[in-house]
C-alpha cells in the first residue's frame, strides 16, 4: 500500500489576493493571550512599560524636590552681594541699602562690569556727583540713578530689583516730604493705589505648572511603553524566524494583526494608567515637603483630572500602536526597527514639548493636531478647565487617527514584499 504524502499547506489568508471579510474574535483572543505571554516573558517591555512609569516621578520628585530644598534653603541664607559707587554723594540711601536685609553691600571698583558678568557681584548703583545735595537744592530737578545688572542671571535680577525697590521708596519718602513742606496733603503726590489681588487657588497655580511638564512624560512613557512590544511582535518575529511558522497557522492575518494590535495597545495603555497613577500617589506623598518650600502652590491631582487625561490619551496609545507596528514591520530585524522608529519618536515628542512654549493655546485648529492637540488638551486639564467642545474634536480626530494607522497596520501584514522583505 503506497504511502501517502501530505504536504503541509499555509492558511487561508497566506495569499495576498486574499483578504478576510471578517473578523474571527476567538482567533483574535488566541493571538493576544499568546503575545501576552510571550510579552510577559520580555524583560525590555516589562522594564520600559511597567517599571520605567512606576519609578520615574518618584525619583524625579525624590532628587528634584530634595535638590530644589536645599538650594531654596541655600538662596534663603545667601545674601546678594551688590556694589555701590559713589556712596558719598548718597550717604542716605547707602544706608538704607547696607540695612536692607537680603543685601550684602561693598565698594565697587572700576572693574565692577566685569565683576557683575563672573558674578562676583550680583549688581551695581552708581549715584552722580552731589546726588543728595542736588535733590534738597533743585527739588524741580529730575536725576539719574544707574542701576547695573546681568539679565541672563536670576540672583542679578534679584539683587537689581531690591536696589530698584529701595530707591522707589526712597523717592516717596522724598515726594512726601516736600508735599508736608508746602502744605499739601500726601495723597497729590499718589493719587491711587494698586492693589494686586490673585484669584487663582494654589491648587490652579500648581496645576499650571504640571501643564508645562506632565502632559509631555506622559506622552512619551506611552510611545516607549507601545515601541518595545510593537518592536517584538513584527521584527522580532521576523528575526527569531517565526514570522513564516505564524502566517501559515490557519489564523487570517486580519485576525493575527488584530490580536497583535491589541496587545501593544494594551501595554500603551497599561504605562500610561501606571504613569498617571505613580504621579498622583507621588505629589500626595510629597506635599508635605512641597509645602516647606512654597505654600503658594499645590502639585496635586484630582481623581477627576487623571481619569480625563487618561480618557484623553488613550485613543493617542492606540494610534501609537499601530503606527508602531506598521512602521516596525519594514524592518528586518530588531536593531533595524530600532534604527527606523528612533527618528519617528522625535518627530511624535516635538509637537508634545512645543506644548511647554509661552503663547501656545488650545484652538479648534490646533485640536486637529496629533499629539499637541492632546498635550495641550491636558495642560487645560490641570488647571481645571473642561473645554467640552473642543474635548470632543481632539478625541474624535485622535480616533480618526488610530483608525488610519490600524489600517496601514493591516495592510502592511497583506504585503508579500514587506512580510518577507531579505
Amino acid at each position: 500500500m503506497a504511502a501517502t504524502v501530505q504536504r503541509n499547506r499555509p492558511g487561508r489568508n497566506f495569499h495576498p489576493g486574499r483578504r478576510a471579510t471578517s473578523v474571527n474574535l476567538q482567533s483574535v483572543s488566541t493571538v493576544f493571550r499568546k503575545e501576552l505571554l510571550d510579552t510577559l516573558r520580555d524583560r525590555r517591555t516589562l522594564i520600559s512599560s511597567i517599571l520605567l512609569p512606576i519609578l520615574l516621578f518618584p525619583l524625579l520628585f525624590l532628587g528634584f524636590g530634595t535638590l530644589g530644598f536645599m538650594i531654596m534653603t541655600r538662596i534663603g541664607q545667601e545674601k546678594l552681594v551688590a556694589g555701590i559707587r559713589g556712596a558719598e554723594h548718597a550717604p542716605t540711601l547707602a544706608a538704607q541699602l547696607r540695612a536692607h536685609p537680603e543685601l550684602e553691600t561693598v565698594a565697587a571698583d572700576e572693574d565692577f562690569r566685569a565683576a557683575i558678568l563672573a558674578k562676583r557681584l550680583r549688581a551695581v548703583v552708581e549715584f552722580p556727583s552731589g546726588f543728595e545735595e542736588h535733590l534738597r537744592a533743585r527739588p524741580d530737578a529730575s536725576q539719574s540713578v544707574l542701576l547695573y545688572y546681568n539679565s541672563s542671571d536670576q540672583r542679578s535680577d534679584e539683587a537689581a530689583d531690591d536696589i530698584e525697590e529701595t530707591l522707589a521708596r526712597f523717592g516717596a519718602e522724598l515726594v512726601q516730604q516736600r508735599l508736608a513742606t508746602q502744605g499739601l496733603p500726601e495723597g497729590i503726590g499718589e493719587p491711587f493705589r494698586i492693589a494686586k489681588q490673585n484669584v487663582a487657588t494654589a491648587e490652579r497655580v500648581g496645576g499650571n505648572i504640571l501643564g508645562l511638564l506632565l502632559p509631555y512624560f506622559i506622552i512619551a512613557l506611552c510611545l516607549t511603553g507601545a515601541m518595545y512590544p510593537a518592536m517584538d511582535v513584527t521584527a522580532g518575529e521576523k528575526e527569531r524566524g517565526t514570522i513564516e511558522t505564524v502566517l501559515a497557522s490557519p489564523v487570517r492575518r486580519t485576525d493575527l494583526v488584530l490580536g497583535k494590535f491589541l496587545l501593544v495597545s494594551l501595554v500603551a495603555a497599561v504605562t500610561t494608567a501606571l504613569a498617571i497613577a505613580s504621579f498622583s500617589l507621588t505629589a500626595t506623598l510629597g506635599a508635605g515637603l512641597l509645602a516647606r518650600v512654597s505654600d503658594r502652590l499645590v502639585l496635586a491631582l484630582s481623581a477627576k483630572a487623571a481619569a480625563a487625561v487618561f480618557f484623553m490619551v488613550l485613543p493617542l496609545a492606540v494610534t501609537f500602536a499601530a503606527g508602531l507596528m506598521a512602521v516596525a514591520l519594514l524592518a528586518r530585524n530588531y536593531r533595524e526597527a530600532q534604527t527606523y522608529l528612533g527618528p519617528l519618536l522625535f518627530v511624535v515628542i516635538l509637537p508634545a514639548v512645543a506644548s511647554m512654549l509661552p503663547g501656545i493655546e488650545l484652538t479648534p485648529k490646533l485640536a486637529l493636531v496629533p499629539v499637541l492637540n492632546v498635550a495641550l488638551v491636558a495642560k487645560e486639564i490641570f488647571v481645571g478647565n473642561y473645554p467640552w467642545k473642543l474635548i470632543g474634536i481632539i478625541f474624535g480626530s485622535t480616533c480618526v487617527y488610530a483608525a488610519l494607522a490600524l489600517w496601514a497596520a493591516v495592510r502592511q501584514f497583506h504585503r508579500e514584499e514587506v512580510l518577507f522583505r531579505s
